[in-house]
C-alpha cells in the first residue's frame, strides 16, 4: 500500500513490528546517573589521618623523653638496692611505654630474697619496684654451712650474721623434711609463747618424729608433729614430779600415744 503522506510513521524497535517499544514509550523512564563516591573518599581521607596520627605518636612516644631513666626501688630489706638495680640493667635505656614488665618482674623475682615483685611505670622515664621479701623463721644447717630457713621451709639464702642479730630456732636434718620441721616450729610457737622462747633447736629423727633441745629439760624432747604442743604442755605439768623423783635421762620420748618415756634413767628407762 503507498504511504499516506498525512500520516506519521512509526518504527517499532525491540518489539513486534508496527508496535511501538514499551520501553521507549514509558512515561518516566530515565536512565539513572551515576553518584560520585562520596563516601569512599571519606573513608580513604580517615585512614589516611588515621595513619599520619599512628605514625606522630608512635614517633613521639619513641622517642629520648621516654628512655627509662629512674628507677625506684622499695620495700627491700635484705635484698640490697644495688643487686636490684644489677638485675634491671639490661632495661636501662629502653623505652618506658613499651617497656617488658614481665621480663623486669623474673629478673628481679631470681633474687633469693624476693618474694614477690610488683611493678609500675612512671611516665615519661620511670619506673617504680615495690618488693616482698620472704620471711626468715629459723636457720638451717647443712654440713658446715648455714641457711636462712623460710615460712614454707626452703632454704633462702646463705646466713650472713651481719645482716640480722637476732636468734633463730636451728634447724638439722633431710631437707625433705624442713617443712614439716617448719610446720612444728609455728605450732610451737602459737601454743606457748613462753616454751617457744626456750626453744634452740629441731632436728629431724631418722626413725620418725622431730628432737627438740630446749633451755627448760636441757636434753632432747622427741615428738610427732601432730601432737607436739598438747604433748610438751603434758611434759611441763610433769615437770616438777620428774624432778621430785631424782629421774635423769638422756632423752625424753613423747612419741607414744599414753605415756612419757624417760630413756635411760637408771639404764633401762622409765615411763609415766
Amino acid at each position: 500500500m503507498p504511504e499516506s503522506k498525512g500520516e506519521p510513521r512509526f518504527v517499532a524497535v525491540g518489539g513486534g513490528e508496527g508496535r511501538p517499544s514499551k520501553a521507549f514509550l514509558r512515561k518516566g523512564a530515565v536512565v539513572p546517573r551515576r553518584r560520585k563516591p562520596r563516601r569512599s573518599l571519606k573513608l580513604a581521607l580517615a585512614a589516611v589521618v588515621a595513619l599520619a596520627a599512628t605514625i606522630g605518636l608512635a614517633r613521639f612516644f619513641g622517642g629520648s623523653l621516654f628512655t627509662l631513666q629512674r628507677i625506684e626501688v622499695s620495700g627491700n630489706h635484705r635484698a640490697r638496692t644495688e643487686e636490684i638495680l644489677r638485675a634491671v640493667a639490661p632495661w636501662r635505656s629502653a623505652n618506658v611505654v613499651t617497656l617488658d614488665l614481665a621480663g623486669i618482674a623474673r629478673a628481679v623475682g631470681a633474687h633469693p630474697w624476693v618474694d614477690r615483685v610488683t611493678l609500675s611505670k612512671r611516665l615519661p622515664d620511670g619506673l617504680v619496684i615495690r618488693i616482698t621479701e620472704r620471711r626468715a623463721v629459723a636457720l638451717f644447717r647443712e654440713g658446715p654451712r648455714l641457711w636462712w630457713l623460710s615460712a614454707d621451709g626452703q632454704p633462702i639464702a646463705l646466713y650472713d650474721p651481719r645482716a640480722d642479730s637476732a636468734e633463730y630456732v636451728l634447724v638439722t636434718g633431710d631437707r625433705a623434711a624442713l617443712p614439716e620441721a617448719v610446720e612444728l616450729l609455728e605450732d610451737l610457737r602459737s601454743a606457748s609463747a613462753d616454751y617457744f622462747s626456750a626453744l634452740s633447736e629441731i632436728s629431724a629423727l631418722p626413725d620418725g618424729g622431730f628432737g627438740i633441745m630446749d633451755s627448760v629439760f636441757r636434753r632432747p624432747v622427741r615428738v610427732l608433729r601432730r601432737d607436739a604442743p598438747a604433748k610438751i604442755r603434758a611434759l611441763l605439768d610433769a615437770r616438777g614430779f620428774i624432778e621430785s623423783r631424782g629421774w635423769e635421762a638422756r632423752a625424753i620420748d613423747l612419741r607414744f600415744a599414753d605415756r612419757i618415756v624417760l630413756v635411760g634413767a637408771y639404764g633401762a628407762g622409765n615411763s609415766l
